[in-house]
């Protein structure tokens, strides 16, 4: 079973609510549009250009969604997203120089960079080859970390921006206790509680 199976499963007995899954919004495209980043589109496209994105094979390939891991809808009203090891790459710590400073988020970014300086050779060690393959919108070897770098950000930035409340982000260094089974049954949950607790205080989700 996926990690973030089990994760959200845990995170849904918190909130003593359904996440949806596959969720599908308009405004989270798999490609950066002035559409759906406004004001924001020049910071986006500063930031693609310093992570060596290849216009040609982002307009030339199918256009598609971005799936969330989860959805908890109203009314929480935000995306869940379970982070794991290969997300936390040199790509990843790069895009936090282009975040607005005014920008909600339901997590500390300054963590998110301190795990990327630990992790970022083993995060791009992980897994199958296909985790660290060209793609046609960053045509170099660990494209693939650079494009989920790239959209961690869309994750980011879009979701307030078009009515929803902030992302909300766990690391699978945070819940290594759950993971490793030193935790279970009411201990997991009371762990995981203290975790979202503080999430949705530091955004003001009710």
């Amino acid at each position: 079973m996926r990690l973030e199976v089990g994760i959200i499963a845990l995170v849904e007995d918190v909130l003593k609510a359904t996440a949806e899954r596959r969720t599908q919004f308009d405004w989270l495209r798999n490609k950066p549009s002035q559409k759906n980043f406004g004001e924001r589109y020049d910071t986006i496209m500063q930031l693609y250009t310093e992570l060596n994105g290849d216009w040609k094979g982002t307009s030339d390939k199918t256009d598609g969604y971005l799936i969330p891991d989860a959805y908890f809808p109203e009314p929480y009203n935000f995306i869940f997203e379970f982070d794991e090891l290969q997300h936390f790459t040199q790509y990843r710590q790069l895009t936090f120089k282009y975040y607005p400073e005014n920008i909600p988020l339901a997590y500390t970014p300054e963590k998110y960079v301190k795990f990327c300086i630990q992790h970022h050779t083993s995060a791009l060690a992980k897994g199958p080859d296909r985790f660290r393959r060209r793609t046609a919108d960053f045509p170099y070897v660990n494209g693939r970390a650079a494009q989920r770098a790239f959209f961690d950000t869309f994750r980011d930035w879009l979701p307030p921006m078009h009515g929803l409340n902030p992302t909300v982000r766990i690391t699978e260094f945070e819940v290594k206790p759950i993971l490793n089974g030193e935790l279970t049954g009411g201990a997991a949950k009371n762990f995981m509680k203290r975790i979202i607790d503080k999430r949705l205080t530091d955004v003001e989700i009710e």
